[in-house]
């Protein structure tokens, strides 16, 4: 489909009122406040935008909210879930609605074959009609799509364009890279290997969860030189942000950062432990320390005006 994605998009968080109601007022500001920070677009939708929590007449909303923000061919859209006609559906609605691609998870809670995987992209991809990255997330799907099924399944010109892949390995990007660099497109989807994508050259990409929160932080890590003198510091503080995270499930520890710098209350679909409250503490004074070091790099507002330009 001729269809590429390249540079640094960031995942949407689905803010919610605590009655479970889309916020749309954080939704709007959230989005303006990424894009104004250099995002080369957004992603509604997927595991960041808890997308399985998502009520059915919640997707047209927040295609609508996201796509007036963005504009035509500026955000992407995850059409993962449970029933093959609703993704195909909702894989629909985004295109029409200016989608630049969708992402395609593996199916949920049963365990399928990889023939399986192939017969179920092939079906959405059909009947789709638009072009698709598959989003390899075996965290939270009941399989991987491995190297072999990449390779089978991904093509320039077909409607498979590519992967975002958040397994934590490089494996797949690595195997597309080698038989045509300059084709699919290769993204990397879990900020843990962002660095070591561009390092090695098998990355045209990140879709990023720590964009949600800190996107000055990615698009840095993103677009700056590796040679810069600062690179090496910058990739420390992802670093160090990603091993508080670990605690929490996702996105928990993100919202509770985009909370804390001032982008809006984002809500909580589950409801807390009261075991979480030392962990949301730890996470809150370690922020406090954080910041001013991220600061002189990424020429950060002060903590507590972080967020008022939303």
């Amino acid at each position: 489909m001729n269809v590429q994605v390249r540079g640094v998009h960031a995942a949407l968080f689905t803010p919610r009122r605590p009655d479970g109601a889309l916020n749309l007022e954080v939704l709007r500001s959230h989005a303006g406040f990424l894009l104004n920070s250099g995002m080369d677009g957004l992603v509604i939708n997927g595991a960041t935008g808890e997308y399985l929590h998502s009520r059915e007449d919640d997707f047209p909303v927040l295609l609508d909210t996201v796509s007036s923000i963005a504009g035509s061919g500026r955000f992407m859209v995850g059409i993962g879930g449970t029933d093959v006609q609703r993704s195909i559906e909702n894989g629909r609605l985004a295109i029409e609605a200016g989608a630049k691609a969708l992402l395609l998870p593996a199916p949920h809670f049963f365990r399928y074959s990889q023939d399986d995987l192939i017969a179920y992209v092939q079906q959405i991809a059909h009947g789709v009609g638009g072009p698709i990255l598959l989003y390899n997330l075996p965290q939270f799907t009941n399989n991987t799509y491995e190297p072999a099924t990449v390779l089978n399944l991904v093509s320039a010109n077909g409607p498979v364009i590519g992967i975002k892949d958040s397994s934590g390995s490089l494996e797949s990007l690595r195997v597309l890279t080698k038989r045509d660099p300059n084709g699919a497109s290769r993204i990397v989807g879990n900020d843990q290997v962002l660095v070591q994508g561009r390092q090695e050259g098998v990355s045209d990409g990140v879709i990023s969860g720590v964009a949600a929160a800190m996107p000055e932080l990615i698009r840095y890590l993103t677009y700056t030189s590796l040679d810069d003198p600062n690179y090496p510091l910058a990739a420390s503080l992802l670093n160090e942000l990603i091993e508080q995270l670990g605690p929490f499930p996702v996105p928990w520890g993100l919202k509770l950062i985009a909370e804390r710098r001032g982008l809006g209350s984002m809500g909580f679909v589950i409801p807390f432990a009261s075991a979480r409250t030392a962990q949301v503490d730890t996470l809150t004074a370690w922020l406090e320390e954080w910041w001013p070091r991220a600061t002189d790099i990424l020429q950060l507002q002060p903590l507590e005006a972080a967020g008022q330009a939303v």
